[in-house]
C-alpha cells in the first residue's frame, strides 16, 4: 500500500508542477517588459545655431524602432528618448550638426539644351559640369542663358537673379558629414514678359559639395529641347564641414 500512495501522492503533483511551468513565463514577461522600459532615455537638446526642424528628418531616420522624437519649435528643442546607447549616438550627431553657420559658395548654370542643330558651350564650362551632362544627357548642342555665382550662409533666404530671363530662390540648409546640403523650397522661375513669370521648377533638392546637381526640364513644349540647370556648392572653409548624417 505504502508504494500505491506514493504513486498517488505523486499524480497529484503533476498538475501542481505543471501549473508552475506555465506560470513562470507570465510572470517573467512583465520584468522584461520592465527592463526594456527603463533602457528608455528621454533628453531634450536646445540647438544654438542650427534649426532644429532642419535635423528632425534624418534624425528620425537614426532612431531605433522604439524610439522616439519630439519638436519644440518655440525654444528650437528636441526631445529624444531612445536607448541609451542609440540616444548617445544621435546626441553626438546632433552636436556636429549644430555648428555655427558657415558661409557657401554657390555656382550655376542655365542652359537651353537640344536634340538637334549645333552649337555648343560646353567649351565654356567646368570641366567636371561638362562630364556630367555627357554621362546623364542625351542632348547634342546646348546654349547658355546665364550663369552667376554667389555666396550665403547656411540657414539664409536666397534670391538671386541669373540672367536676364531667371530668378532662383531657396533656403540653405546645413552641410551634414556626408557632404549632402538641403536646398529648401527652391523656385526657379522665368520672365516671360514685364508682367507675366513662368515658374519652371518648385521643390526640394539635395546637393552634395563638390558635386554639380543636374536638372533637366521641359522647355519650349518640345520633346527635343530641354533646360538645364546645374547647381554646384562648395564650401570656401573645406576642412572641418560636417554635421551629422
Amino acid at each position: 500500500m505504502s508504494a500505491v500512495g506514493a504513486f498517488r501522492r505523486a499524480l497529484a503533483a503533476l498538475p501542481l508542477l505543471t501549473a508552475a511551468g506555465t506560470l513562470q513565463p507570465a510572470f517573467a514577461q512583465p520584468g522584461n517588459a520592465q527592463q526594456e522600459a527603463e533602457t528608455q532615455i528621454r533628453h531634450a537638446f536646445t540647438l544654438q545655431h542650427q534649426r532644429a526642424d532642419d535635423a528632425l528628418e534624418w534624425m528620425q531616420n537614426e532612431m531605433s524602432p522604439q524610439g522616439t522624437i519630439e519638436l519644440q519649435r518655440a525654444t528650437n528643442t528636441l526631445v529624444l528618448r531612445d536607448r541609451s546607447s542609440v540616444l548617445e549616438h544621435l546626441l553626438a550627431l546632433l552636436r556636429d550638426f549644430d555648428h555655427p553657420r558657415q558661409q557657401i559658395e554657390f555656382e550655376i548654370f542655365i542652359l537651353e539644351a537640344s536634340r538637334r542643330g549645333s552649337g555648343d558651350p560646353r567649351s565654356e564650362l567646368p570641366a567636371q559640369l561638362t562630364d556630367e551632362l555627357g554621362n546623364w544627357l542625351a542632348f547634342t548642342s546646348y546654349r547658355l542663358l546665364g550663369q552667376g555665382q554667389f555666396e550665403a550662409t547656411e540657414g539664409e533666404d536666397v534670391r538671386y537673379e541669373i540672367g536676364t530671363e531667371f530668378r532662383l530662390s531657396f533656403r540653405v540648409g546645413t552641410v551634414l558629414l556626408d557632404r549632402r546640403l538641403k536646398l529648401y523650397g527652391v523656385e526657379i522661375e522665368r520672365s516671360r514678359s514685364a508682367v507675366l513669370d513662368e515658374r519652371v521648377f518648385n521643390g526640394h533638392l539635395n546637393v552634395w559639395v563638390g558635386k554639380p546637381l543636374v536638372l533637366a526640364l521641359p522647355y519650349r513644349g518640345s520633346d527635343a529641347s530641354g533646360l538645364v540647370v546645374a547647381v554646384t556648392v562648395r564650401s570656401p572653409r573645406e576642412d572641418g564641414l560636417g554635421a551629422g548624417d
